[in-house]
């Protein structure tokens, strides 16, 4: 059964009726209560109750901040999406931290093989 009311455009509401009413969620007057809801799971993630961190520069580091993460989505102080945010940007972190050490053993290798080429 479709739902009886009018959208905003004064057209019949396409949705379908919920329950045993002639009405969709929207138009129930559930929408108000269900919005408020939503609003209340979001506001429980506080960045202010989170454990300050500074910018990591090593991956045990980054370790440490992954661990403390973990630990604050079980108490549901920190949002799954910023969690999942973290944990990509860390991913790009230490592939960083590896290109960065590469970069160093190559040119220890390079000033170590010009310095052997002087001695010839």
């Amino acid at each position: 059964m479709k739902c009886h009311s009018k959208n905003m455009m004064g057209e019949p509401c396409s949705a379908p009726a919920v329950g045993t009413t002639n009405r969709c969620v929207m138009h129930s007057g559930r929408a108000e209560e269900l919005g408020s809801k939503g609003g209340r799971r979001r506001a429980i993630y506080s960045p202010e109750e989170l454990k300050q961190f500074a910018a990591p520069t090593s991956a045990g580091d980054l370790r440490d901040l992954l661990a403390q993460s973990i630990i604050e989505i079980r108490t549901g102080k920190l949002d799954p999406k910023l969690a999942n945010s973290i944990s990509y940007l860390g991913t790009g972190f230490l592939r960083a931290l590896e290109v960065s050490d590469l970069e160093n053993r190559l040119s220890a290798l390079e000033a170590q093989r010009e310095s052997g080429d002087d001695n010839s």
